[in-house]
């Protein structure tokens, strides 16, 4: 039976986790088994099943977020700066922030690239929304495709559009 990837991982990073006392994301990555890194697992994958084996993050100077075991309770009271105060853990609620940022300048910058490929083809001669509309359709699978094209060429003969 096929495991889920996000099982595979957490499996493997709790066999990776065994005599360490930290370790960072791309460790993680770089030392996953090689049919797990073909999936290409995300890093929410990896922080998750971090988190789910007891790590936290820490952030080391040069910004540098290392997963240490979480600190056990010794019965006194805390610094709870950056950890979980009230069911919301500050420093992985912190991690996610920035990784979202990080995710949404890379969004743009794609946009971006998108755009200079669109300017591209429209300098060259071609119809842009001619093209927008081939990458629409190509989304699609073949037999919706093929369904769509019956039904418009249907309601094209039905309004005299097509002989």
């Amino acid at each position: 039976m096929k495991q889920r990837l996000d099982t595979q991982v957490a499996t493997a990073v709790g066999a990776m986790l065994v005599g360490r006392d930290s370790i960072t994301l791309d460790v993680v990555a770089s030392r996953l088994p090689a049919h797990i890194r073909a999936a290409n697992p995300s890093l929410r994958c990896m922080t998750k099943a971090l988190v789910g084996a007891g790590w936290v993050g820490d952030r080391r100077d040069g910004g540098q977020v290392v997963y240490i075991p979480a600190p056990e309770d010794d019965g006194e009271p805390a610094d709870l700066t950056g950890h979980n105060v009230e069911g919301v853990a500050g420093e992985e609620v912190r991690l996610l922030i920035e990784r979202w940022e990080r995710l949404e300048e890379e969004k743009k910058g794609i946009a971006d690239d998108i755009k200079d490929v669109a300017a591209e083809a429209k300098g060259r001669g071609y119809d842009i929304k001619a093209m927008r509309g081939i990458m629409k359709i190509r989304k699609k699978p073949k037999e919706e495709q093929q369904e769509e094209a019956a039904i418009l060429e249907v309601y094209m003969r039905a309004l005299g559009m097509m002989v």
